[in-house]
């Protein structure tokens, strides 16, 4: 053994013995400080969970997604300062050793605390919550829930009119209404483009669709891009299908995927996109425009595989977050 072998053993070895024995973590996203209040957040990234899953039609349990995302602890390694003491963002082998995200600032805003079977007064606390992040500056990333609660976020936005919407997802998500019932995880699509300021509205990864809903949707100007013509035409083509805009919305509903590598959600549907599809298609659609907030919807933990479809879900917001905000010197 050489001696500078020698020497880094014992390095590492005093390096060891003076790290702490215990640590407690703040169990945030990516380990985000903790707001206090939310009336009073500096940050340009702020998250929020809505856990919510009271307008599911299938299998419950999207109400665990926010904490499945915050508790993926591997997903957060790049921010651990024992494995890299100098590291201000997250190393980026493939691009050519870039520190993504470095000296851009996130908190944690908490969970939207959900009463039981009081739709309307949950959407109002959701709308609230998402309106004070926006006028102070932060981007909302927001983490449910079902895709129901799209609706109530995108209506506290108004202050981005007009605002177009990209929505990623198996499904279409446009029908009117499930015998008189408006406000479930079917619809929040056709709610959304009933807002005034919602201009443009694109679809992508649809490959669940009924007849009258997709006529509908077509009708009212939608543009729908199916999984097939995704595949197709790539991801650089298929954002071309989405008109340019100056104020941009992304809504993610992890179905989008193929159940191989997104198993933890309750309506999964065979033949979705892979996680790299997915991810350069992001990319293009930030090169349309400006991206002014996000949410991921139905991640229900409880019908995962070792954690892989909340592992893609935090990798997704990561890769997303650093498209939008680049590094900072």
């Amino acid at each position: 053994m050489s001696m500078s072998n020698k020497d880094n053993l014992k390095n590492n070895k005093e390096d060891y013995l003076r790290s702490p024995d215990t640590r407690a973590l703040p169990r945030s996203f990516f380990n985000s400080p903790l707001s206090k209040d939310i009336n009073n957040i500096s940050a340009d990234v702020a998250f929020l969970g809505v856990p919510f899953d009271q307008g599911t039609l299938n299998r419950p349990g999207a109400r665990f997604g926010p904490d499945g995302i915050r508790d993926v602890a591997n997903i957060y390694s790049f921010l651990d300062p024992w494995e890299d003491k100098e590291a201000q963002g997250y190393f980026d082998i493939d691009a050519g050793g870039i520190e993504r995200l470095k000296g851009v600032s996130f908190i944690d805003c908490g969970n939207v605390t959900i009463l039981p079977s009081n739709v309307d007064v949950n959407f109002d606390k959701i709308t609230r919550s998402v309106n004070k992040i926006v006028q102070q500056g932060a981007f909302p990333v927001v983490v449910g829930g079902d895709h129901s609660i799209t609706f109530p976020i995108v209506r506290a936005l108004e202050k981005f009119k007009p605002l177009d919407i990209v929505h990623f997802d198996a499904h279409q998500d446009f029908t009117h209404h499930l015998q008189g019932v408006k406000l479930f995880h079917g619809s929040p699509i056709r709610r959304v483009s009933e807002l005034d300021f919602v201009n443009n509205i694109t679809s992508l990864g649809i490959r669940h669709a009924r007849k009258q809903v997709y006529a509908d949707a077509l009708s009212r100007g939608v543009r729908t891009i199916t999984t097939h013509q995704m595949k197709t035409m790539g991801p650089v083509e298929s954002a071309r299908q989405i008109p340019k805009s100056n104020n941009i919305y992304i809504t993610l509903d992890i179905d989008v995927l193929d159940p191989v590598h997104a198993p933890g959600t309750g309506t999964p549907v065979i033949g979705g996109l892979t996680y790299f599809e997915l991810r350069d298609t992001l990319l293009e659609v930030c090169k349309r425009g400006r991206v002014i907030g996000l949410d991921l919807v139905e991640l229900a933990p409880a019908y995962d595989i070792s954690e892989i479809t909340s592992l893609t879900a935090a990798r997704l917001i990561l890769d997303l977050l650093s498209y939008i905000f680049p590094p900072k010197q």
